[in-house]
């Protein structure tokens, strides 16, 4: 059999959450299928580190696909006509993303469809594409693949597709997450905190990750008498208003950190070494940082709204995604009480045991070949 893959997010050096999902889930398909053929197909010059067996070709294709234009013309002719001259069986699509011009089951992996509920978080060229489009590619696929039984519900219901063609396959970890040393914790508080205990945000600075709202619950956890720095991983140049003003106005904004974004090896230690993660998100497919904290061993506060209950379970302490006060309350329990952070930290690893990129690569196996 003939796999066309759409690989446009596995970039060395940068990939995302659905770089990772695309990495992970493909180099373990490509050894389970050795007798098939997997066309991997860029939009940039790709490097020999995704190329993961023999049986793995690989073509670039115009344009790079990076804006709602380059879209269309990236998926309405580039991909079409490399199926075609490929004679592909199937075109797998890891970022949800399918052709609209082409005959070639297709089938996608919706992560979630966020655009759909909050449009006004994007720029309005890309939040007009996504919701023009994806409702289509819904419609045209053959199957589709989401990350959780959240995403699964909001995609029959806001798109009226059928249960049974949506096929739940859960995110895993990055293995390299482990507790650390009290060594490497020293070391890395220092690195990334002036030697402070210090809570911790992974992940972009878009308005559904509430940033905002974190800086405001800093702001009454130190009011309140905490006295831990904070520090935000991710894009610095990802900002909105909202989270310009709370900083702008924040009386602790000295003791707000931002290294920017880090690889896997200093976010192994940055997640490790810090206090809790919070993760009060407003909406989520699914929330890998929440799994990456419970492998490194550290509590998680997080909002109980759209998957993240799902995904933490009964290991993380939950608010509201604007309760404040609540969130504040949360990050002086982790700091003062060591047998309830301690509680957190066990049932987490339990939790993160239940996923493992393993299970996502054979339920996206059994989902694309059965």
């Amino acid at each position: 059999m003939r796999i066309a893959v759409n690989t446009r997010l596995l970039i060395p050096n940068k990939l995302d959450g659905i770089g990772w999902f695309t990495h992970e889930v493909m180099q373990r398909l490509v050894k389970m299928r050795p007798e098939d053929e997997f066309l991997f197909l860029f939009d940039r010059t790709f490097s020999d580190e995704f190329i993961y067996g023999e049986n793995v070709w690989a073509k670039e294709l115009f344009p790079q696909a990076r804006h709602p234009l380059l879209y269309r013309m990236y998926f309405e002719y580039s991909i079409p006509k490399a199926l075609k001259q490929w004679k592909a069986d199937l075109f797998f699509s890891p970022d949800g993303f399918l052709s609209t011009k082409t005959r070639v089951p297709q089938i996608p992996v919706i992560h979630d469809i966020n655009f759909e509920h909050r449009p006004e978080d994007l720029p309005k060229s890309y939040a007009s594409y996504y919701r023009s489009y994806f409702p289509r590619f819904a419609q045209k696929a053959e199957k589709i693949i989401t990350v959780s039984d959240f995403s699964k519900k909001d995609i029959c219901d806001t798109y009226k597709i059928d249960s049974a063609k949506i096929h739940v396959a859960h995110n895993g970890c990055n293995t390299a997450y482990r507790p650390l040393t009290s060594v490497e914790k020293t070391g890395a508080r220092g690195r990334f905190a002036d030697n402070k205990p210090y809570f911790i945000f992974i992940g972009n600075f878009s308005f559904r990750k509430n940033i905002h709202g974190i800086v405001k619950a800093y702001d009454q956890y130190r009011r309140t008498g905490g006295t831990s720095k904070f520090v935000f991983v991710g894009n610095p140049l990802w900002h909105y208003k909202e989270m310009d003003d709370a900083l702008a106005s924040s009386m602790y904004a000295d003791d707000i950190i931002f290294p920017g974004r880090l690889e896997i090896e200093d976010l192994v230690l940055a997640l490790g070494s810090s206090q809790a993660l919070l993760f009060p998100s407003y909406f989520e497919g699914f929330g890998i940082p929440v799994l990456e904290a419970f492998a490194a061993g550290t509590p998680v506060i997080c909002s109980n709204v759209t998957s993240l209950p799902e995904v933490a379970g009964t290991a993380a302490l939950y608010a509201e995604p604007e309760d404040i006060e609540g969130l504040s309350v949360h990050m002086h329990t982790i700091e003062k009480n060591n047998s309830i952070s301690t509680k957190l930290i066990q049932q987490g690893i339990q939790q993160k045991n239940k996923f493992s990129w393993d299970s996502t690569a054979n339920k996206v196996n059994d989902t694309l070949f059965h």
